[in-house]
């Protein structure tokens, strides 16, 4: 206590002995002149003041004692023990003492803090008090002495786990949790609700002494651990189950299953009675406001509601225990047919489907009779023309019916669907249309034979369509392609597109192959054909590839014959570097040839596209001489202009690199060739532009892989060259590439003639900046004290003209480029030493200040390098670590102004409120000013808790 608060303590004491003494002495002792009560001092129970510190008006504290004690002395003991009805005055000795019994974490033996100043943070807390517990016996830390009291519901589970993890509680992902919730409200359907209790945490005082109450809210009982006449545990009709605690019951448990016979009404026919209806219904059939299948409850609220809710999306409005908008019950086409739930009028498929009231035909087998209302329209139907007998249904719906009389096990049949499947005929259905039917296209004979709509009629063209449509097996490369007409190929059949020869040859289930061009057909097991067209080849009908240009002559990949890989085709069609033409598509041909569409194209000349030469100029692509027999081309072929313009290949003009001899790595002095840094067998000639630089794999990988290759080698770069880094770890600057052109530019060292879309100026290592503001550095700093794009500031720096280098390495040994080594001792000393001092001191190696400086300026070292200031270990790494104390504004306050020497007015002095020593003034550094033709003075600290009164000077200097 001396140490805090000083001589005046010693003082106050003193007097206060001297007075009792004088009063009592030569006098007899009498009773005490008042009540000492515990009152006297602390109000019962004690005031709370809500905030952290002492209220001296009121005489409140930080505490929570309001929802702990009462007004009688007796409340106090469960804290602070027995002794309290018994404590004299003397007993104020600095401590506050508590039971051991409640495990309190602030226990501070007669040195208790006084309140006026900064109390403990936190006040402590109890971690073995009973009345925090779970009633389980499982203990919980309290919230720190002088939080803000608990409150209900939120506070009941920093005792309480909400809800306990034992039994059946609601917890997430029980059935009570998702009943009930998982948070307080969900405790009073089984237990009594405190929250509307006065005190609501007045229960935890019995906690461990008493069994846990079970009050159900909605009636019922608990007795040996179950649960009895419960409404939430019974079928919903007044037989309960009495379920265990801590036990599971399904949904059988409850209501029974489908096999039991125990459920009401027709449920019977609809859950058991597959053989029937296809399938058993689950109870989401009919009760899907309720579950989502038969063993998951899809709304909590709706199940143990005491109502049974019938919904689901066939079920319709049920009245008075009719289904008479069902749509398992109607015709499915939109007329309901009523029943109710308790009939027992046996149901055939005529009882549905073919019962309409007004029909259009006598319905055979249940088949709708309901009169057609066209394509398109809802009540579209071309049954009658359809159906003769019940096995017909099959054919058009195999999924619900295989003899039209039973239906077949599945969930087809009243899915609410119109589920149509290809039985004994083959069809295709897209809503309302039949495509691919096989009694409509000859089993596959006429091709793409158009959709037929339910309800509409056919013409002859509706199943063959005309020869514009065709595009079954090589109809395409006949009839589109090369303009043949049908009789080309079917001249017995038919005359040009659209007229018979021979009626009697159509619809005879055979193709018929015939025409001046056919020489022989194979006939419709291996469909071959030997043509005037194919020469001595016979392709395939159905395997077009078969008719490809390898079938004639050596050509693509995928034909018989492989690539043609003669002179320059490889290059073109298979190797990396190439274009990489598809070896697969005769379209490849056609960027050099002309098209095997084009009526030279089985001339037996060799037929090249415009622009095309062996040897010369192919100047669709090659801007430059090149030759078709003589092997690949060289790098600068494409990409100088030495020879002639840029190549142009898949569009893409090959970018410019015809300075790189000169200027850029293949200069004198450095004499690297393409291949040093590129590989000329990868691939790269895609149409893509800059996606595929070609680097060798050693280049790739890291960011700046390929300038970093031989920048960090000293066998490869010396010099200022070797371990030049980066400007920036991100962004703009991060790159090499960013200022750099391996390629060369016009500017020295290659750096780039524009940066930040700016021109740059660049003729040498003292041309960083400029007037004019286009130097390297200048094109990118905009906010940085010195040379930016906005001018030169009229503060002094360093000459214009001084290479920026000799401070800004490229190539530092920490740190980035350009960037000083970032830490405090880039401009000051860490920390800055004082040039006068009473004593010699010694600083600037290990474990003494090694870094630290004497400073440009005087008296800016002051008192820094004292143990009680900064540690003798200090490194520029900590950074503010060692100097927050005083300079608590730290790097927001910073100003970096240099030199230092003529902006000693920029340092600037606030000490950490945490070091004050009383709670009336923050500390303050006095007269750091420096004072225009002036001297600058250096000032005293005051109110800061290590010196308890003003300091000494900062520095004998000022």
């Amino acid at each position: 206590m001396v140490g805090k608060y000083g001589g005046r303590c010693l003082f106050v004491l003193a007097l206060l002995l001297l007075t009792l003494v004088q009063l009592t002495a030569g006098k007899a002792q009498a009773a005490s002149q008042y009540n000492y009560d515990c009152s006297f001092c602390h109000t019962m129970p004690p005031l709370d003041s809500a905030t952290s510190k002492k209220d001296p008006n009121t005489g409140a504290v930080p505490g929570n004692h309001a929802g702990h004690a009462t007004s009688a002395v007796n409340s106090c003991v469960t804290c602070h023990g027995s002794q309290v009805s018994t404590y004299p005055m003397g007993h104020r000795n600095k401590t506050i003492e508590l039971s051991d019994g409640i495990g309190y974490s602030r226990k501070i033996a007669a040195g208790f803090v006084n309140q006026t100043s900064v109390p403990p943070n936190p006040m402590g807390t109890c971690s073995t008090a009973t009345c925090h517990s779970n009633g389980k016996g499982t203990l919980r830390a309290t919230p720190a002495w002088g939080s803000a009291a608990l409150t209900v519901p939120g506070g009941c589970s920093a005792c309480h786990d909400v809800a306990p993890s034992t039994g059946n509680h609601p917890t997430a992902g029980t059935k009570h949790g998702n009943y009930y919730g998982l948070g307080t409200g969900s405790c009073v359907k089984c237990h009594t609700d405190h929250s509307v209790q006065a005190k609501p945490f007045a229960h935890a005082t019995s906690a461990g002494h008493r069994a846990i109450e079970v009050k159900f809210a909605g009636g019922g009982s608990f007795a040996a651990n179950q649960c009895s006449n419960v409404y939430c545990h019974s079928n919903g009709r007044g037989t309960y189950t009495p379920p265990t605690w801590g036990g599971t019951l399904t949904c059988a448990g409850c209501h029974g299953d489908a096999t039991t016979n125990t459920l009401s009404g027709n449920h019977a026919k609809h859950v058991n009675n597959a053989a029937f209806l296809g399938t058993n219904y689950g109870c989401v059939e009919c009760h899907s406001s309720t579950v989502s299948n038969d063993t998951t409850i899809s709304s909590f609220a709706n199940h143990v509601n005491q109502t049974k809710d019938v919904a689901g999306t066939r079920v319709g409005t049920p009245v008075s225990g009719t289904c008479s908008t069902s749509y398992c019950h109607s015709d499915g086409k939109g007329t309901m047919k009523s029943v109710t739930w308790t009939g027992s009028t046996a149901l055939t498929c005529k009882s549905c489907h073919g019962a309409d009231a007004a029909p259009a035909f006598t319905s055979v087998a249940g088949e709708p009779n309901y009169t057609n209302a066209g394509a398109d329209q809802p009540r579209a139907n071309s049954h009658k023309n359809h159906v003769a007998s019940a096995a017909d249904c099959a054919s058009c719906h195999a999924d619900t019916t295989a003899n039209g009389t039973s239906i077949k096990a599945g969930g087809f049949h009243t899915n609410s669907t119109r589920d149509v499947k290809a039985g004994a005929r083959s069809f295709t259905v897209v809503g309302n249309t039949c495509s691919a039917v096989s009694c409509h296209d000859g089993n596959g004979i006429v091709a793409n034979v158009p959709a037929v709509k339910w309800g509409a009629s056919l013409g002859c063209s509706g199943c063959h369509g005309n020869s514009s449509t065709l595009t079954t097996n090589a109809h395409a490369a006949h009839v589109s392609t090369k303009g043949y007409t049908c009789d080309t190929c079917h001249a017995a059949t038919v005359s040009g597109n659209t007229f018979f020869v021979n009626k009697a040859l159509h619809g005879d289930a055979t193709v018929e192959v015939a025409g001046a061009s056919v020489t022989t057909w194979g006939g419709t097991a291996t469909k071959t054909c030997a043509t005037s067209c194919h020469l001595s080849a016979t392709p395939q009908w159905n395997v077009p590839a078969s008719g490809a240009c390898g079938t004639c002559h050596t050509a693509l990949s995928n034909t018989a014959g492989g690539l043609i890989n003669s002179n320059a085709h490889t290059a073109h069609f298979t190797a990396a570097y190439g274009p990489a033409f598809n070896s697969t598509l005769t379209t490849s041909c056609s960027n050099c040839h002309t098209s095997n569409t084009a009526s030279t194209h089985a001339d037996g000349t060799l037929q090249l596209a415009g622009g095309m030469n062996k040897i010369g100029t192919c100047s669709t692509c090659h801007s430059q001489s090149t030759n078709w027999t003589t092997g690949r081309v060289t790098c600068e072929s494409c990409h100088s202009t030495a020879g002639g313009p840029l190549s142009v290949i898949g569009g893409l003009t090959a970018p410019d690199k015809t300075i790189a001899a000169t200027a850029g790595h293949g200069k004198a002095g450095v004499a690297q060739a393409c291949s040093a840094c590129h590989d000329n067998s990868s691939a790269h000639i895609n149409g893509i532009a800059g996606d595929q630089k070609r680097l060798l794999g050693v280049l790739t990988g890291a960011a700046n892989q390929e300038c970093n290759y031989c920048h960090t080698n000293a066998a490869k770069v010396t010099g200022a060259a070797l371990n030049v880094k980066v400007h920036q770890a991100t962004g703009l600057g991060a790159k090499c590439s960013d200022c750099h052109n391996a390629h060369g530019t016009t500017n020295s060292m290659m750096v780039n003639a524009s940066i930040n879309g700016t021109a740059v100026s660049f003729t040498g290592n003292n041309t960083f900046a400029n007037p004019a503001q286009t130097g390297v550095c200048q094109v990118c700093h905009t906010t940085t004290k010195y040379f930016t794009k906005a001018g030169v500031p009229a503060d002094a720096h360093v000459d214009s003209t001084t290479n920026c280098l000799d401070c800004h390495a490229h190539n530092p040994a920490t740190g980035l480029a350009f960037v000083p080594n970032g830490g405090c001792d880039a401009c000051h000393g860490y920390p800055p030493a004082p040039r006068q001092t009473i004593s010699a001191i010694s600083f600037g190696v290990q474990g003494s200040w090694s870094s630290a400086r004497f400073e440009d300026y005087s008296g800016g070292g002051g008192a820094h390098i004292l143990v009680a200031h900064i540690k003798k270990d200090a490194k520029p790494s900590e950074g503010w670590a060692n100097c927050l104390p005083c300079h608590k504004g730290s790097d927001a306050s910073h100003a970096r102004a240099l030199p230092i020497r003529t902006h000693v007015s920029s340092v600037s002095v606030e000490i950490d409120p945490q070091y004050r020593f009383s709670d009336q003034a923050l500390a303050t550094y006095t007269s750091a000013t420096l004072v225009n033709g002036g001297t600058n003075k250096s000032g005293s600290c005051f109110n800061v808790s290590c010196h308890f009164r003003p300091s000494p000077k900062w520095s004998i200097e000022r």
